[in-house]
């Protein structure tokens, strides 16, 4: 069972890892650019360098000196980009001042276009991202003018070249440079996502650690309000027995010698209550006992505290229908305490002969504890404290409970329904999820 699970939870983590390390490669800072464009830029730079020594050594000692006048402006503006690369800004929040060098390094760029055609398409392209994230659109359009004009003039200076090949030039740089501009606008939306998405799955892990604590704090709450009912009821339960006691044994203690017959009488009495006092005791320390501890849980906690608390006076009987679900703890948990509550308020209110306790497993979780006692104040099965906080318990998994007279003879029925949704249910989740992902 474990293989699948993990196949199902450990498959999309490696995934985010992996689109996470790839948007490292797409992300703007203030100070760099995104890697991917270092690398183009570099490799760029590199490639030229390796082309102009080639040309250098290959070309005539004539050709060199016509062209190195040209070479020389050009490679100096290259050297003078390369530095600029290492300093540019990247954000449009930057000091005024930082964005000198970033005019700099366009003026670099279009120095550098006599390189050749690829480096002056991979300049060309860097540059108008640079200036489209610092300057913003308008800055951008002026320099794809410049680079525009610069490719134009260049063409109707070449004797070689028609008025139709330098429309044609002017057209495919226009093109390109529109071509960047959606580009660069697409990685800067990329990377602010980003960032975005970074931000918000920071709050998400704040508010999961607050969320936690206000679970946690809620949980202790629940504990406190649960022990004040319980310690109420023993002090309403036993202390009223003691009380009773305490009273028979003074009239006891007084009739010894007057009227010895009703003194001994009285001490029946209490011997009577004390027995009563300690079943009740017994009874609220079987039902507090953590049945889970013992290795029972389920079905088989419920039956066991049936059997629990069933004694002479009062028969409790247990009833299983149906398969009982893996359900999880909080509903497992729930389960228990409508049939612990339903049993003890019978035991204690009702004077019920008998209780049945049923339960029935399926699709959903159903708990039903019914009594044949005298009943109950329509009052105290809809607000009594103890069925409000176990009312609210089983509400918010899911489930209803309900407290309804049993009848015109009395009685009075508890009845609890919550889905089954436990430990099952999620193994099916990811079972699914694996055979969706070996479709995929």
């Amino acid at each position: 069972m474990t293989p699948p699970v993990c196949g199902a939870y450990c498959r999309p983590m490696v995934a985010s890892a992996y689109n996470h390390s790839l948007l490292h490669w797409l992300e703007f800072s203030e100070n760099r650019p995104p890697r991917i464009l270092s690398v183009f830029f570099w490799g760029t730079m590199a490639l030229t360098a390796l082309m102009v020594t080639a040309t250098a050594i290959t070309s005539g000692t004539q050709e060199w000196a016509g062209n190195g006048k040209l070479l020389g402006i050009a490679v100096t503006g290259a050297a003078s980009v390369c530095a600029l690369w290492l300093v540019i800004p990247w954000s449009p929040a930057v000091a005024p001042r930082r964005k000198i060098l970033s005019v700099l390094f366009l003026v670099g760029t279009v120095i550098s276009m006599m390189l050749g055609n690829f480096t002056v398409f991979v300049l060309m392209s860097l540059a108008i991202g640079n200036t489209l994230i610092v300057f913003g659109t308008p800055a951008a359009i002026g320099y794809i003018a410049v680079v525009v004009l610069f490719h134009s003039a260049a063409s109707l200076a070449n004797p070689k070249q028609s008025l139709t090949d330098t429309v044609f030039n002017a057209s495919m740089a226009l093109f390109q440079c529109a071509a960047v501009v959606l580009v660069f606008l697409a990685l800067f939306e990329a990377s602010r996502s980003t960032r975005e998405t970074r931000r918000l799955y920071s709050e998400l892990e704040t508010a999961n650690i607050q969320l936690r604590r206000y679970a946690d704090r809620v949980q202790e709450l629940t504990v406190a309000e649960e022990r004040t009912r319980i310690a109420r009821e023993m002090h309403d339960s036993i202390g009223h027995h003691l009380t009773v006691i305490n009273m028979g044994l003074e009239n006891a203690r007084r009739f010894r010698a007057t009227r010895p017959e009703d003194a001994w009488e009285e001490v029946t009495q209490a011997q009577r209550l004390t027995r009563e006092a300690l079943e009740d005791t017994r009874r609220w320390v079987r039902a507090l006992r953590p049945l889970r501890l013992e290795g029972r849980a389920g079905s088989e906690a419920i039956r066991e505290l049936a059997e629990s608390l069933s004694g002479e006076e009062t028969r409790v009987t247990f009833t299983m229908r149906g398969t009982w679900p893996r359900l999880d703890d909080e509903v497992e948990a729930a389960c228990y305490r409508v049939a612990q509550e339903g049993v003890t308020n019978a035991l204690r209110h009702s004077g019920a002969g008998l209780i049945r306790v049923r339960v029935e497993g399926g699709a959903e979780v159903t708990v039903d504890v019914s009594d044949d006692g005298a009943g109950a104040d329509p009052k105290t099965l809809h607000h009594g404290l103890g069925l409000r906080g176990l009312r609210e318990r089983v509400a918010s998994l899911g489930g209803s409970l309900e407290a309804t007279p049993s009848g015109p003879s009395g009685g009075v029925v508890l009845r609890a329904v919550l889905p089954a949704r436990g430990r099952n249910h999620e193994d099916g989740l990811a079972h699914r999820n694996v055979r969706e992902e070996e479709r995929g």
